[in-house]
C-alpha cells in the first residue's frame, strides 16, 4: 500500500507541475496576443494615415487641375466667343439628337 500512496503523490506532483506549465503557457499566449493586437492597431493607424495623406494630395492635385482647366476655358471663350458659342450649340444639338432616339 505504501507504494500506491507514493505513486499517487508523484502523480499529484506531476499533475500540479503540468497545471503550472499550462497556466504559464496560457499567460504567455495572452501576452503574445496583447502584443500582436497592439502591433496590428499601430499598423492599421499608419495605413489609415497614409491613405488619408494620399487622398488629400490627390484632391489637391485635382483641384489645381480643375482650376487650370477652368482658367484655360475662360481664356478660350474670351479670345474666341463666336467659336465657343458655335461649339456649345453643336454639342447641344448632338445631345438633343441622342436623347430623341
Amino acid at each position: 500500500m505504501a507504494t500506491t500512496g507514493a505513486k499517487g503523490s508523484k502523480d499529484s506532483d506531476t499533475a500540479q507541475g503540468d497545471a503550472q506549465t499550462i497556466n504559464a503557457d496560457i499567460q504567455q499566449l495572452r501576452e503574445d496576443i496583447a502584443q500582436l493586437t497592439e502591433h496590428l492597431r499601430e499598423t492599421g493607424n499608419r495605413s489609415m494615415w497614409r491613405a488619408r495623406k494620399a487622398a488629400k494630395e490627390s484632391a489637391e492635385q485635382f483641384r489645381g487641375s480643375a482650376e487650370e482647366m477652368q482658367h484655360d476655358l475662360t481664356e478660350a471663350v474670351q479670345e474666341k466667343p463666336l467659336t465657343a458659342l458655335a461649339l456649345a450649340a453643336g454639342v447641344g444639338f448632338l445631345f438633343a439628337m441622342i436623347m430623341r432616339r
